[in-house]
């Protein structure tokens, strides 16, 4: 099967899960909502990126994320005898959206005005002497 790479905004669909490979090496398990309503997807996405384990405590239900890699159309046997299909990704590149309720707080009350040294003498301005 040919390899498929994606970039995709989605959704966590629960609080990512940290587990640790046979090989001992940390991954996350993310289960991501893609679209909405009707045409919404949900993909299995398994990240090694070791920014996004770091930040696995911020990776919870409801939070929007960018996810980078290949994905794949799996298919398995349910509990039921039916065989399903489903999305899965292995993602090299998973971070928080800096969009939504995830766009980081900008400081209040920045004074933006120039310092006292670069302003111009306002008052020097008005004084030239020129009678009208």
């Amino acid at each position: 099967m040919s390899k498929i790479e994606a970039a995709f905004f989605g959704a966590l669909g629960h609080d990512a899960q940290l587990r640790i490979s046979k090989a001992g090496k940390q991954y996350l398990r993310l289960s991501v909502r893609v679209g909405n309503g009707d045409a919404a997807q949900w993909i299995n996405v398994t990240s090694f990126d070791p920014d996004a384990i770091a930040a696995a405590d911020k990776l919870v239900k409801g939070s929007r994320i960018y996810c980078e890699g290949s994905i794949r159309l799996d298919q398995w046997t349910g509990q039921d005898g039916l065989k399903r299909h489903g999305l899965s990704a292995l993602s090299w590149h998973s971070r928080l959206a800096a969009i939504g309720r995830n766009r980081p707080k900008h400081s209040r009350g920045v004074n933006l005005q120039k310092p006292k040294s670069a302003r111009v003498n306002d008052d020097a301005f008005h004084s030239d002497g020129i009678p009208f």
